[in-house]
């Protein structure tokens, strides 16, 4: 996405830099923007969709003192979604989360649910205001996982 301009050079802005982009030519200003690309996961596991979407939080504890020399351990809390509403997740690097969907009806040899874990990598979100008619239509990038539909079972 580019605009026009007439500066040809980064010295000619002198002071007054633009500031919806770069100069990236003679007349050229790339206009700074962004894509968000979302898809969907239809997994049937093991079987129809009897999935469940299981958001696994992974808590710091501390130790009582005196009791370890070790000072606090991580305690894990699941929570099954029950709507797809509970299934939107705002991805925050101080509050981690694991990510699984299951068949809870199907185990495996452990006896565990038979399923995958969502392993969120780069992620971004959109900087614009959400009352920002683009931001009102591409609303879907609000939260990094979300709308898992209810094809799942509680």
């Amino acid at each position: 996405m580019v605009k026009g301009t007439p500066y040809e050079n980064v010295d000619d802005l002198g002071d007054k830099e633009d500031d919806s982009g770069p100069l990236i030519s003679e007349n050229v200003i790339g206009v700074v923007h962004d894509h968000l690309i979302t898809f969907e996961l239809d997994m049937g596991i093991d079987g129809p969709m009897n999935n469940s979407f299981v958001k696994v939080h992974l808590e710091n504890q501390r130790v009582p003192t005196g009791k370890s020399p070790i000072k606090s351990y991580l305690k894990v809390k699941k929570c099954v979604a029950k709507t797809e509403k509970d299934a939107q997740i705002k991805l925050s690097l101080y509050d981690p989360y694991e990510f699984h969907i299951v068949n809870p009806n199907r185990k495996s040899r452990s006896g565990n649910p038979t399923g995958y874990r969502i392993i969120p990598g780069e992620n971004a979100v959109s900087l614009l205001d959400h009352d920002d008619p683009p931001q009102i239509r591409g609303a879907f990038s609000n939260n990094q996982v979300l709308n898992f539909k209810l094809c799942f079972s509680i």
